[in-house]
Protein backbone atom coordinates (compact mmCIF):
# COMPACT_ATOMS: atom_id res chain seq x y z
CA UNK A 1 0.00 0.00 0.00
CA UNK A 2 1.20 3.52 -0.79
CA UNK A 3 1.93 6.10 1.88
CA UNK A 4 -0.77 8.64 2.63
CA UNK A 5 1.41 11.41 1.15
CA UNK A 6 1.67 9.50 -2.15
CA UNK A 7 -2.08 8.86 -2.29
CA UNK A 8 -2.79 12.51 -1.55
CA UNK A 9 -0.36 13.55 -4.30
CA UNK A 10 -2.27 11.38 -6.80
CA UNK A 11 -5.62 12.83 -5.63
CA UNK A 12 -4.35 16.41 -5.84
CA UNK A 13 -2.90 15.96 -9.34
CA UNK A 14 -6.14 14.36 -10.56
CA UNK A 15 -8.21 17.12 -8.97
CA UNK A 16 -6.02 19.72 -10.69
CA UNK A 17 -6.70 18.15 -14.09
CA UNK A 18 -3.68 15.90 -14.66
CA UNK A 19 -4.25 12.78 -16.74
CA UNK A 20 -3.33 9.29 -15.56
CA UNK A 21 -0.40 9.33 -17.99
CA UNK A 22 0.89 12.60 -16.52
CA UNK A 23 0.50 11.31 -12.97
CA UNK A 24 2.34 8.13 -13.96
CA UNK A 25 5.24 10.14 -15.34
CA UNK A 26 5.61 12.08 -12.07
CA UNK A 27 5.03 9.25 -9.59
CA UNK A 28 6.59 6.26 -11.43
CA UNK A 29 3.50 4.20 -10.54
CA UNK A 30 1.60 1.92 -12.90
CA UNK A 31 -1.80 2.85 -14.31
CA UNK A 32 -3.73 0.29 -12.22
CA UNK A 33 -2.33 1.67 -8.98
CA UNK A 34 -3.09 5.26 -9.97
CA UNK A 35 -6.65 4.38 -11.06
CA UNK A 36 -7.22 2.47 -7.83
CA UNK A 37 -6.46 5.45 -5.61
CA UNK A 38 -8.25 7.96 -7.84
CA UNK A 39 -11.44 5.91 -7.43
CA UNK A 40 -10.94 5.09 -3.74
CA UNK A 41 -13.34 6.96 -1.42
CA UNK A 42 -13.12 5.04 1.84
CA UNK A 43 -9.89 5.79 3.73
CA UNK A 44 -11.17 4.59 7.10
CA UNK A 45 -9.16 1.84 8.78
CA UNK A 46 -10.70 -0.61 11.23
CA UNK A 47 -8.85 -3.04 13.53
CA UNK A 48 -9.42 -6.00 11.19
CA UNK A 49 -7.57 -4.18 8.39
CA UNK A 50 -4.85 -3.00 10.75
CA UNK A 51 -4.20 -6.59 11.85
CA UNK A 52 -3.42 -7.62 8.27
CA UNK A 53 -0.98 -4.82 7.51
CA UNK A 54 2.74 -5.31 7.29
CA UNK A 55 5.07 -4.21 10.05
CA UNK A 56 7.02 -0.89 10.11
CA UNK A 57 9.76 -0.19 7.56
CA UNK A 58 13.39 -0.79 8.48
CA UNK A 59 13.97 2.83 7.46
CA UNK A 60 11.86 4.09 10.40
CA UNK A 61 14.79 4.40 12.91
CA UNK A 62 16.66 6.63 10.45
CA UNK A 63 13.83 8.89 9.37
CA UNK A 64 14.58 11.47 12.11
CA UNK A 65 18.17 11.65 10.80
CA UNK A 66 16.94 12.15 7.23
CA UNK A 67 14.41 14.78 8.37
CA UNK A 68 17.10 16.69 10.24
CA UNK A 69 19.52 16.67 7.32
CA UNK A 70 16.85 17.76 4.83
CA UNK A 71 15.70 20.58 7.10
CA UNK A 72 19.27 21.74 7.71
CA UNK A 73 20.19 21.77 4.02
CA UNK A 74 17.70 24.59 3.36
CA UNK A 75 20.55 26.83 4.58
CA UNK A 76 22.96 25.40 1.98
CA UNK A 77 23.77 26.55 -1.55
CA UNK A 78 20.93 25.13 -3.66
CA UNK A 79 23.36 23.21 -5.89
CA UNK A 80 25.04 21.57 -2.92
CA UNK A 81 22.33 19.48 -1.32
CA UNK A 82 21.62 15.80 -0.64
CA UNK A 83 20.58 13.55 -3.48
CA UNK A 84 18.84 10.27 -2.65
CA UNK A 85 22.00 8.37 -3.63
CA UNK A 86 24.21 10.49 -1.40
CA UNK A 87 21.74 10.20 1.49
CA UNK A 88 21.76 6.40 1.11
CA UNK A 89 25.57 6.33 1.15
CA UNK A 90 25.66 8.61 4.19
CA UNK A 91 23.29 6.40 6.18
CA UNK A 92 25.21 3.21 5.36
CA UNK A 93 28.76 4.56 5.70
CA UNK A 94 28.48 7.33 8.29
CA UNK A 95 25.56 6.09 10.42
CA UNK A 96 26.37 2.39 10.29
CA UNK A 97 23.00 1.44 8.80
CA UNK A 98 24.23 -1.79 7.25
CA UNK A 99 20.66 -3.13 7.06
CA UNK A 100 19.94 -0.41 4.48
CA UNK A 101 22.80 -1.41 2.18
CA UNK A 102 20.40 -2.75 -0.45
CA UNK A 103 17.52 -0.38 0.33
CA UNK A 104 18.32 2.65 -1.81
CA UNK A 105 14.76 2.65 -3.17
CA UNK A 106 13.33 3.14 0.36
CA UNK A 107 15.51 6.22 0.87
CA UNK A 108 14.59 7.64 -2.54
CA UNK A 109 10.84 7.17 -2.00
CA UNK A 110 10.97 8.68 1.49
CA UNK A 111 12.94 11.75 0.37
CA UNK A 112 10.53 12.29 -2.50
CA UNK A 113 7.50 12.09 -0.21
CA UNK A 114 9.20 14.42 2.30
CA UNK A 115 9.78 17.06 -0.39
CA UNK A 116 6.23 16.66 -1.70
CA UNK A 117 4.87 17.15 1.82
CA UNK A 118 6.86 20.36 2.29
CA UNK A 119 5.86 21.68 -1.12
CA UNK A 120 2.23 20.85 -0.42
CA UNK A 121 2.14 22.55 2.97
CA UNK A 122 3.95 25.63 1.69
CA UNK A 123 1.42 25.91 -1.16
CA UNK A 124 -2.20 25.28 -0.08
CA UNK A 125 -1.39 26.54 3.44
CA UNK A 126 -1.39 30.19 2.30
CA UNK A 127 -4.07 32.11 4.20
CA UNK A 128 -6.76 33.83 2.14
CA UNK A 129 -7.81 37.26 3.37
CA UNK A 130 -11.12 37.02 1.52
CA UNK A 131 -13.24 34.16 2.83
CA UNK A 132 -15.44 32.30 0.40
CA UNK A 133 -18.53 30.14 1.01
CA UNK A 134 -17.61 26.67 2.22
CA UNK A 135 -14.37 27.68 3.95
CA UNK A 136 -14.13 27.09 7.70
CA UNK A 137 -11.86 27.63 10.70
CA UNK A 138 -11.47 25.43 13.80
CA UNK A 139 -10.06 25.99 17.28
CA UNK A 140 -10.46 24.87 20.90
CA UNK A 141 -11.67 26.74 23.94
CA UNK A 142 -12.30 25.95 27.61
CA UNK A 143 -15.20 26.77 29.91
CA UNK A 144 -16.64 25.75 33.27
CA UNK A 145 -19.88 23.77 33.49
CA UNK A 146 -22.06 22.58 36.37
CA UNK A 147 -21.69 18.83 36.85
CA UNK A 148 -24.54 16.56 37.95
CA UNK A 149 -23.36 16.73 41.59
CA UNK A 150 -23.42 20.55 41.57
CA UNK A 151 -19.65 20.99 41.34
CA UNK A 152 -17.89 23.09 38.72
CA UNK A 153 -15.96 21.16 36.07
CA UNK A 154 -13.80 22.63 33.29
CA UNK A 155 -14.33 21.18 29.83
CA UNK A 156 -12.70 21.54 26.42
CA UNK A 157 -14.90 22.50 23.50
CA UNK A 158 -14.19 22.57 19.77
CA UNK A 159 -15.53 25.38 17.58
CA UNK A 160 -15.87 25.32 13.80
CA UNK A 161 -16.84 28.63 12.21
CA UNK A 162 -17.67 29.81 8.70
CA UNK A 163 -16.16 33.30 8.22
CA UNK A 164 -18.27 34.03 5.13
CA UNK A 165 -21.57 33.82 7.03
CA UNK A 166 -20.17 34.28 10.57
CA UNK A 167 -21.93 31.06 11.63
CA UNK A 168 -20.39 28.58 14.09
CA UNK A 169 -20.93 25.27 15.86
CA UNK A 170 -19.35 23.92 19.04
CA UNK A 171 -19.36 20.80 21.18
CA UNK A 172 -17.70 19.44 24.33
CA UNK A 173 -14.80 17.01 23.91
CA UNK A 174 -12.69 15.24 26.56
CA UNK A 175 -9.36 16.60 25.29
CA UNK A 176 -7.56 18.35 22.45
CA UNK A 177 -5.76 15.42 20.80
CA UNK A 178 -6.11 14.33 17.18
CA UNK A 179 -8.87 11.86 17.97
CA UNK A 180 -10.95 14.63 19.57
CA UNK A 181 -10.40 16.98 16.63
CA UNK A 182 -11.52 14.35 14.11
CA UNK A 183 -14.50 13.27 16.23
CA UNK A 184 -15.68 16.85 16.70
CA UNK A 185 -15.37 17.67 13.01
CA UNK A 186 -17.20 14.49 12.04
CA UNK A 187 -20.05 15.41 14.41
CA UNK A 188 -20.25 18.87 12.80
CA UNK A 189 -20.21 17.42 9.27
CA UNK A 190 -23.00 15.01 10.17
CA UNK A 191 -25.14 17.79 11.66
CA UNK A 192 -24.66 20.03 8.60
CA UNK A 193 -25.03 17.20 6.10
CA UNK A 194 -21.85 18.20 4.27
CA UNK A 195 -18.13 18.96 4.48
CA UNK A 196 -16.39 22.37 4.18
CA UNK A 197 -14.10 22.82 1.20
CA UNK A 198 -11.20 23.85 3.46
CA UNK A 199 -10.55 24.25 7.19
CA UNK A 200 -7.94 26.50 8.80
CA UNK A 201 -6.51 25.17 12.06
CA UNK A 202 -4.39 26.52 14.87
CA UNK A 203 -0.63 25.97 14.83
CA UNK A 204 -0.88 22.21 14.20
CA UNK A 205 -2.31 21.40 17.64
CA UNK A 206 -3.36 17.77 18.09
CA UNK A 207 -3.43 16.77 14.43
CA UNK A 208 0.08 17.57 13.23
CA UNK A 209 3.58 18.56 14.28
CA UNK A 210 5.52 21.56 13.08
CA UNK A 211 9.21 21.23 12.25
CA UNK A 212 10.47 24.76 11.55
CA UNK A 213 8.32 25.71 8.53
CA UNK A 214 7.27 22.11 7.82
CA UNK A 215 4.00 20.68 9.14
CA UNK A 216 3.76 16.89 9.36
CA UNK A 217 0.15 15.81 9.68
CA UNK A 218 -0.67 12.70 11.70
CA UNK A 219 -1.72 9.54 9.88
CA UNK A 220 -5.14 9.55 11.53
CA UNK A 221 -5.87 13.13 10.47
CA UNK A 222 -4.53 12.54 6.94
CA UNK A 223 -6.85 9.55 6.57
CA UNK A 224 -9.73 11.57 7.99
CA UNK A 225 -9.07 14.45 5.61
CA UNK A 226 -8.79 12.23 2.54
CA UNK A 227 -11.92 10.33 3.58
CA UNK A 228 -13.92 13.58 3.76
CA UNK A 229 -12.08 15.27 0.87
CA UNK A 230 -11.26 18.68 2.37
CA UNK A 231 -8.13 20.82 2.44
CA UNK A 232 -6.37 21.53 5.76
CA UNK A 233 -4.54 24.80 6.33
CA UNK A 234 -2.54 25.81 9.39
CA UNK A 235 -2.03 29.30 10.81
CA UNK A 236 1.52 30.58 11.15
CA UNK A 237 3.24 30.74 14.53
CA UNK A 238 2.12 33.72 16.64
CA UNK A 239 -0.39 34.70 13.95
CA UNK A 240 -3.74 34.33 15.68
CA UNK A 241 -5.31 37.00 13.48
CA UNK A 242 -5.15 34.58 10.54
CA UNK A 243 -8.01 32.65 12.14
CA UNK A 244 -9.61 35.60 13.88
CA UNK A 245 -13.16 34.54 13.08
CA UNK A 246 -13.02 31.28 15.01
CA UNK A 247 -11.07 32.85 17.89
CA UNK A 248 -13.79 35.47 18.22
CA UNK A 249 -16.42 32.73 18.16
CA UNK A 250 -14.63 30.79 20.92
CA UNK A 251 -15.01 33.82 23.18
CA UNK A 252 -18.45 34.95 21.99
CA UNK A 253 -20.05 31.53 22.50
CA UNK A 254 -18.51 31.25 25.97
CA UNK A 255 -19.64 34.74 27.05
CA UNK A 256 -23.17 34.43 25.67
CA UNK A 257 -24.20 30.76 25.83
CA UNK A 258 -22.15 29.60 28.81
CA UNK A 259 -22.91 32.49 31.19
CA UNK A 260 -24.47 31.67 33.59
CA UNK A 261 -22.81 28.27 33.70
CA UNK A 262 -24.57 25.53 31.77
CA UNK A 263 -25.79 22.36 33.52
CA UNK A 264 -24.21 19.21 32.07
CA UNK A 265 -26.15 16.12 31.11
CA UNK A 266 -24.74 12.68 30.42
CA UNK A 267 -23.80 11.04 28.15
CA UNK A 268 -21.93 14.06 26.80
CA UNK A 269 -22.20 12.79 23.22
CA UNK A 270 -25.99 13.00 23.40
CA UNK A 271 -25.79 16.37 25.17
CA UNK A 272 -23.66 17.66 22.29
CA UNK A 273 -26.11 16.39 19.68
CA UNK A 274 -29.25 17.68 21.38
CA UNK A 275 -28.05 20.90 23.06
CA UNK A 276 -24.56 22.17 22.29
CA UNK A 277 -24.50 21.93 18.49
CA UNK A 278 -28.08 23.12 17.79
CA UNK A 279 -27.83 26.08 20.20
CA UNK A 280 -24.51 27.26 18.81
CA UNK A 281 -25.71 26.93 15.22
CA UNK A 282 -28.81 29.01 16.00
CA UNK A 283 -26.83 31.64 17.97
CA UNK A 284 -27.59 35.09 16.47
CA UNK A 285 -28.68 33.45 13.19
CA UNK A 286 -31.09 36.33 12.52
CA UNK A 287 -28.52 39.02 13.27
CA UNK A 288 -27.41 41.28 10.41
CA UNK A 289 -23.87 40.71 9.14
CA UNK A 290 -21.72 43.73 9.95
CA UNK A 291 -20.77 44.42 6.30
CA UNK A 292 -22.74 42.16 3.93
CA UNK A 293 -26.28 43.45 4.43
CA UNK A 294 -27.81 40.04 5.12
CA UNK A 295 -28.41 37.86 8.17
CA UNK A 296 -26.08 35.06 9.19
CA UNK A 297 -28.81 32.56 8.32
CA UNK A 298 -29.24 34.00 4.83
CA UNK A 299 -25.49 34.03 4.19
CA UNK A 300 -25.12 30.46 5.41
CA UNK A 301 -27.30 29.34 2.51
CA UNK A 302 -24.26 30.03 0.31
CA UNK A 303 -21.97 28.23 2.76
CA UNK A 304 -24.25 25.20 2.67
CA UNK A 305 -24.33 25.13 -1.12
CA UNK A 306 -20.52 25.07 -1.16
CA UNK A 307 -20.26 22.08 1.19
CA UNK A 308 -18.98 18.83 -0.24
CA UNK A 309 -21.01 15.62 0.19
CA UNK A 310 -20.67 13.35 3.20
CA UNK A 311 -18.78 10.11 2.47
CA UNK A 312 -20.89 7.01 1.89
CA UNK A 313 -19.30 5.27 4.88
CA UNK A 314 -18.71 6.91 8.25
CA UNK A 315 -15.04 7.24 9.20
CA UNK A 316 -13.78 5.09 12.09
CA UNK A 317 -12.28 7.83 14.29
CA UNK A 318 -9.58 6.00 16.22
CA UNK A 319 -5.83 5.72 16.46
CA UNK A 320 -4.93 2.02 16.40
CA UNK A 321 -1.85 0.57 18.08
CA UNK A 322 -0.53 -2.91 18.75
CA UNK A 323 0.35 -3.29 22.45
CA UNK A 324 1.02 -6.04 24.96
CA UNK A 325 -0.72 -6.71 28.27
CA UNK A 326 1.28 -7.43 31.42
CA UNK A 327 1.00 -10.23 33.95
CA UNK A 328 -2.25 -8.85 35.38
CA UNK A 329 -3.91 -8.41 31.98
CA UNK A 330 -3.42 -4.63 32.05
CA UNK A 331 -2.59 -2.05 29.38
CA UNK A 332 -0.92 1.26 30.23
CA UNK A 333 -1.36 4.13 27.78
CA UNK A 334 -0.36 7.80 27.80
CA UNK A 335 -0.04 9.66 31.13
CA UNK A 336 -0.06 6.38 33.06
CA UNK A 337 -3.73 5.55 32.44
CA UNK A 338 -4.16 1.79 32.93
CA UNK A 339 -6.95 -0.40 31.54
CA UNK A 340 -7.41 -3.79 33.22
CA UNK A 341 -8.76 -6.61 31.05
CA UNK A 342 -8.33 -9.26 33.72
CA UNK A 343 -6.21 -12.35 34.29
CA UNK A 344 -7.68 -14.06 31.23
CA UNK A 345 -5.71 -11.66 28.99
CA UNK A 346 -2.23 -11.75 30.53
CA UNK A 347 0.94 -11.29 28.44
CA UNK A 348 -1.06 -11.05 25.21
CA UNK A 349 -0.56 -8.87 22.14
CA UNK A 350 -3.74 -6.90 21.45
CA UNK A 351 -4.92 -4.09 19.18
CA UNK A 352 -5.99 -0.92 20.97
CA UNK A 353 -8.38 1.39 19.13
CA UNK A 354 -8.17 4.81 20.81
CA UNK A 355 -11.15 7.02 20.06
CA UNK A 356 -12.00 10.39 21.54
CA UNK A 357 -14.40 8.95 24.12
CA UNK A 358 -13.58 5.26 24.30
CA UNK A 359 -10.76 2.73 24.23
CA UNK A 360 -11.68 -0.51 22.43
CA UNK A 361 -9.48 -3.58 22.69
CA UNK A 362 -9.27 -6.36 20.08
CA UNK A 363 -7.25 -9.54 19.70
CA UNK A 364 -4.26 -9.46 17.35
CA UNK A 365 -6.62 -10.94 14.73
CA UNK A 366 -9.11 -8.09 15.08
CA UNK A 367 -11.72 -9.85 17.25
CA UNK A 368 -13.45 -7.46 19.67
CA UNK A 369 -12.72 -7.94 23.40
CA UNK A 370 -13.86 -4.92 25.43
CA UNK A 371 -14.59 -1.19 25.35
CA UNK A 372 -13.58 1.18 28.18
CA UNK A 373 -14.34 4.86 28.71
CA UNK A 374 -11.14 6.73 27.83
CA UNK A 375 -9.31 8.35 30.73
CA UNK A 376 -7.78 11.83 30.41
CA UNK A 377 -5.66 14.07 32.61
CA UNK A 378 -2.06 14.16 33.80
CA UNK A 379 -2.67 12.03 36.89
CA UNK A 380 -2.46 8.23 36.42
CA UNK A 381 -5.71 6.29 36.72
CA UNK A 382 -6.99 2.71 36.48
CA UNK A 383 -10.08 1.57 34.57
CA UNK A 384 -11.36 -1.95 35.16
CA UNK A 385 -13.37 -4.45 33.15
CA UNK A 386 -15.48 -5.35 36.18
CA UNK A 387 -17.22 -8.29 34.49
CA UNK A 388 -13.84 -9.82 33.58
CA UNK A 389 -12.50 -9.18 37.09
CA UNK A 390 -15.59 -10.81 38.59
CA UNK A 391 -15.13 -13.89 36.42
CA UNK A 392 -11.49 -14.14 37.52
CA UNK A 393 -12.48 -13.76 41.20
CA UNK A 394 -14.39 -17.06 41.06
CA UNK A 395 -11.10 -18.90 40.69
CA UNK A 396 -9.34 -16.79 43.33
CA UNK A 397 -11.89 -16.33 46.14
CA UNK A 398 -9.16 -15.76 48.71
CA UNK A 399 -8.32 -12.45 46.98
CA UNK A 400 -11.87 -11.10 47.41
CA UNK A 401 -11.05 -8.61 50.17
CA UNK A 402 -8.54 -6.84 47.87
CA UNK A 403 -10.48 -7.24 44.64
CA UNK A 404 -11.48 -4.17 42.58
CA UNK A 405 -14.91 -5.82 42.27
CA UNK A 406 -15.42 -5.48 46.02
CA UNK A 407 -14.41 -1.80 45.92
CA UNK A 408 -17.01 -0.87 43.30
CA UNK A 409 -19.80 -3.01 44.79
CA UNK A 410 -22.28 -1.07 46.91
CA UNK A 411 -22.41 -1.88 50.61
CA UNK A 412 -25.15 -4.34 51.48
CA UNK A 413 -26.03 -7.76 52.78
CA UNK A 414 -24.57 -9.77 49.90
CA UNK A 415 -21.26 -7.92 50.01
CA UNK A 416 -21.12 -8.53 53.76
CA UNK A 417 -21.96 -12.20 53.17
CA UNK A 418 -19.04 -12.55 50.73
CA UNK A 419 -16.76 -10.84 53.25
CA UNK A 420 -17.63 -13.26 56.06
CA UNK A 421 -18.17 -16.64 54.36
CA UNK A 422 -15.42 -19.22 53.80
CA UNK A 423 -13.75 -19.64 50.39
CA UNK A 424 -16.08 -22.44 49.27
CA UNK A 425 -19.19 -20.40 50.01
CA UNK A 426 -17.61 -17.28 48.54
CA UNK A 427 -16.86 -19.14 45.31
CA UNK A 428 -20.50 -20.23 45.05
CA UNK A 429 -21.71 -16.68 45.71
CA UNK A 430 -19.34 -15.18 43.15
CA UNK A 431 -20.34 -17.80 40.59
CA UNK A 432 -24.02 -16.91 41.05
CA UNK A 433 -23.27 -13.17 40.87
CA UNK A 434 -21.11 -13.63 37.76
CA UNK A 435 -23.80 -15.68 36.00
CA UNK A 436 -26.30 -12.85 36.45
CA UNK A 437 -23.72 -10.15 35.61
CA UNK A 438 -23.05 -11.82 32.26
CA UNK A 439 -26.78 -11.69 31.44
CA UNK A 440 -27.87 -8.41 33.00
CA UNK A 441 -24.69 -6.43 33.76
CA UNK A 442 -22.70 -6.11 36.97
CA UNK A 443 -24.63 -3.06 38.21
CA UNK A 444 -28.00 -4.81 38.06
CA UNK A 445 -26.67 -8.10 39.47
CA UNK A 446 -24.89 -6.55 42.46
CA UNK A 447 -27.83 -4.31 43.44
CA UNK A 448 -30.28 -7.20 43.10
CA UNK A 449 -28.11 -9.48 45.26
CA UNK A 450 -27.90 -6.84 48.01
CA UNK A 451 -31.67 -6.27 47.92
CA UNK A 452 -32.44 -9.96 48.31
CA UNK A 453 -29.83 -10.54 51.00
CA UNK A 454 -31.73 -9.22 54.03
CA UNK A 455 -31.87 -10.42 57.63
CA UNK A 456 -29.10 -12.92 56.97
CA UNK A 457 -31.06 -14.65 54.19
CA UNK A 458 -28.89 -15.66 51.24
CA UNK A 459 -30.70 -15.42 47.88
CA UNK A 460 -31.04 -18.46 45.68
CA UNK A 461 -29.88 -18.41 42.08
CA UNK A 462 -33.49 -18.49 40.82
CA UNK A 463 -34.56 -15.59 43.04
CA UNK A 464 -31.59 -13.53 41.88
CA UNK A 465 -32.28 -14.23 38.19
CA UNK A 466 -35.96 -13.27 38.59
CA UNK A 467 -35.15 -9.95 40.29
CA UNK A 468 -32.38 -9.13 37.79
CA UNK A 469 -34.77 -9.78 34.93
CA UNK A 470 -37.42 -7.56 36.54
CA UNK A 471 -34.92 -4.74 37.16
CA UNK A 472 -33.49 -4.93 33.65
CA UNK A 473 -36.91 -4.82 31.97
CA UNK A 474 -38.77 -2.63 34.48
CA UNK A 475 -36.16 -0.54 36.34
CA UNK A 476 -37.89 1.02 39.33
CA UNK A 477 -36.52 1.90 42.72
CA UNK A 478 -36.91 -0.86 45.33
CA UNK A 479 -40.12 -0.55 47.28
CA UNK A 480 -42.84 -2.69 48.81
CA UNK A 481 -45.00 -1.72 45.82
CA UNK A 482 -42.75 -1.67 42.78
CA UNK A 483 -45.64 -1.02 40.39
CA UNK A 484 -46.67 2.20 42.18
CA UNK A 485 -50.33 1.11 41.95
CA UNK A 486 -52.66 2.39 44.69
CA UNK A 487 -53.55 -0.74 46.70
CA UNK A 488 -55.73 1.06 49.24
CA UNK A 489 -58.99 -0.45 47.93
CA UNK A 490 -57.61 -3.97 48.29
CA UNK A 491 -56.33 -3.23 51.79
CA UNK A 492 -59.84 -2.09 52.75
CA UNK A 493 -61.38 -5.30 51.45
CA UNK A 494 -58.86 -7.40 53.35
CA UNK A 495 -59.49 -5.48 56.57
CA UNK A 496 -63.27 -5.78 56.09
CA UNK A 497 -63.00 -9.54 55.77
CA UNK A 498 -60.78 -9.73 58.79
CA UNK A 499 -57.56 -10.32 56.87
CA UNK A 500 -54.34 -8.44 57.39
CA UNK A 501 -52.40 -6.91 54.54
CA UNK A 502 -48.84 -7.99 54.48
Amino acid sequence: MLKMSQIENIKNMWREGSTIAEIREVTDLDRKTISKYIQQEDFSKDPEQYAKETRPSKLDPYKPIIDGLLEKQSEYFHKQRFTAKRMHEYLVEECGAKELEHSYILVRIYMKSWRNERRRNNGPGTLKLVWHPGEAQADFGQADFIDTDGSYVRKHYLVMSFPYSNTALYEILPGENGECVCQGLQDFFTYLGGVPYSILFDNATGIAKRYANIIQQSELFTRFRLHHNFIARFANIRSGWEKGNVENKVGALRRNLLVPLMQLSYPIQQFNKEVMIPKSFAFRADEQHYEKGATFKELFVQDRKALGPLPAKAFHVAKIESLGTNGTGSLTLESGHTYVLGSGRTNETVLVSKGAWEISVYTSNGVFIKTFPRAYGKEPSTVYDIEAMLSSSIHKPNAWMNSPVRDVMEDGGFKQYLDEIDNAGRRRGLYMLNECAERFGFGVASVAANRLCKDGKIPSRDDLVVLCNRMASFPLEASDNATNVNLGAYDALLNKSGGAAS
